[in-house]
């Protein structure tokens, strides 16, 4: 796909509510989140998100009991594109990062992976499969002047320099520029392919985990 290796390509809400999850982004954002699952098959309760210019942002997976009681908890998370998920989860893999979801396809999707950084903040690795007829269909979820695109990826953790290392040795992103936060630390911009895409910064006391926002 057009995108560069390392992009955020989708992103997803988990959430034991997604019908609460609609009225509130609906209402804020200005999403359409559809009202009942689209998943074929119905082996999963899976919405999707659309933006007011009828492209896509991601989708909304409802977390039943089952993933639960696995541990599964309320969480935006974010899709990179890889072009060999294989190979891209056993570098992450050898490089202290952990596997939740091994590589696998999703006839008509793409095959994608859940992994870990090593502090242990989850995200996907996709190769999604383009449209019929649109092979060289690229990604516009994320977008620094479009409304109602993610516009922003901040990472919180326990380890900014450590995870900064981390994803811009996997990912081909870039580190330059920062804010001093003062004794909340430093607040450290990513780029990547030449766009400003997100930042790293330390966790602050109140937040329960690392994560990606």
């Amino acid at each position: 796909m057009p995108n560069p290796e390392g992009s955020f390509i989708w992103y997803e809400l988990m959430t034991p509510d997604p019908d609460s999850s609609k009225a509130f982004y609906d209402a804020v954002v200005g999403w359409t989140i559809e009202a009942q699952s689209s998943a074929p098959g119905g082996a999963i309760d899976y919405r999707m998100i659309t933006r007011a210019d009828g492209g896509n942002v991601g989708g909304i997976l409802k977390l039943d009991q089952a993933m639960q009681d696995h541990g599964a908890r309320p969480m935006w998370l974010g899709y990179l594109y890889a072009e060999d998920v294989d190979a891209r989860v056993a570098a992450i893999g050898a490089d202290g990062g952990k596997v939740l979801m091994p590589p696998h396809d999703a006839p008509g999707i793409g095959r994608f992976a859940m992994v870990t950084d090593p502090v242990g903040v989850p995200f996907y690795l996709m190769n999604p499969t383009p449209p019929e007829g649109r092979e060289d269909a690229a990604s516009d979820v994320f977008s620094v002047d479009q409304p109602q695109h993610i516009r922003w990826n901040e990472l919180s953790t326990t380890d900014p320099d450590g995870m900064i290392d981390f994803y811009t040795r996997h990912f081909g992103w870039n580190q330059e520029g920062e804010m001093d936060m003062g004794p909340l630390g430093k607040y450290c911009f990513l780029q990547h392919a030449g766009v400003g895409i997100g930042a790293v910064m330390p966790k602050m006391p109140q937040q329960p985990i690392s994560a990606w926002t």
